[in-house]
């Protein structure tokens, strides 16, 4: 990241927001999902450990009565997906406050409209903010840069203590995906395109879906597993062509050369109109 970005970004994260937890203890509910959801549970937790922020790890059954809660972000607050929106129902009203980090928010108008004051928003490009406001003007809600641009992946490729194990886990993923770490970098650009229901189907098979490869969880430690792998893959390669959301994201903050098309809601778009464009090395594809 050149220092005009870095710059840029420091105007706007969300890790400020964050400041309000300091030397606290707050429960913490990642976001489910692939690899790209591992890496911003993996910044999500690094910006903790910058702030002591003391966090429990817990699921959608924990008592939370009392307590802050703060919810992963992503883009699963949308009718195709599920987690946010159980959270908020059994969390709200119980919980003493509920933070969302910076998330895609599409539908559940009904929910939106009925969440209590103590309850922060963020969203991480303009449509889901401009959403929230018109669905409940009185909804405490915030526009930052998604978690993963939080990410420190120097702290995550070169001086995690695992990572010897992590690439062994790389090198196996890879051998069951018919390839080696090698092939990678051989070719001038490597398809990383998604093939789930997000997908729009208009770009043909692509070599590899490494947020899908890489999947190993968004808890501490399967997070980093993950995030680690997903990175070496961008690392590796020569240039990226991609309708993940976070493989882009991930080039950009290794600045690698990305061409990022569309998914099937225009999520990848916003988030690029918001945040991506800023970074020369990645391009979006209309």
């Amino acid at each position: 990241m050149d220092r005009l970005n870095s710059r840029w970004l420091r105007r706007y994260e969300a890790i400020e927001i964050l400041r309000e937890f300091r030397n606290s203890e707050v429960l913490y509910l990642p976001n489910s999902g692939n690899a790209g959801d591992s890496l911003i549970s993996t910044a999500t937790m690094q910006c903790f450990r910058r702030l002591n922020i003391s966090y429990q790890a817990i699921t959608l059954d924990a008592k939370v009565d009392g307590r802050t809660v703060i919810l992963g972000g992503g883009g699963n607050f949308i009718p195709l997906y599920a987690t946010i929106r159980n959270a908020l129902e059994r969390f709200a009203g119980r919980a003493k406050r509920i933070v969302l980090l910076p998330h895609t928010i599409r539908g559940n108008e009904d929910i939106l409209s009925s969440l209590p004051s103590e309850t922060l928003l963020i969203c991480r490009e303009i449509p889901s903010y401009d959403h929230v406001v018109s669905v409940n003007p009185k909804c405490e809600v915030a526009l930052a840069h998604d978690m993963a641009f939080h990410l420190d992946p120097e702290e995550l490729l070169a001086n995690d203590p695992d990572a010897a194990e992590f690439q062994n886990v790389f090198v196996t993923k890879l051998a069951e995906a018919g390839t080696i770490p090698a092939a990678l970098s051989k070719k001038p650009e490597m398809r990383f395109f998604r093939l789930d229901g997000e997908s729009t189907g208009k770009h043909g098979a692509g070599d590899i879906d490494i947020s899908s490869l890489f999947e190993f969880g968004v808890w501490p430690r399967n997070s980093e597993r993950s995030s680690w792998c997903f990175l070496e893959a961008i690392r590796t390669s020569q240039a990226v062509v991609t309708d993940r959301l976070h493989v882009a994201i991930g080039s950009a903050m290794l600045n690698k050369p990305c061409r990022l098309y569309d998914n099937s809601y225009g999520k990848n778009k916003e988030v690029y109109r918001h945040s991506l464009r800023r970074w020369s090395s990645v391009d979006f594809v209309e």
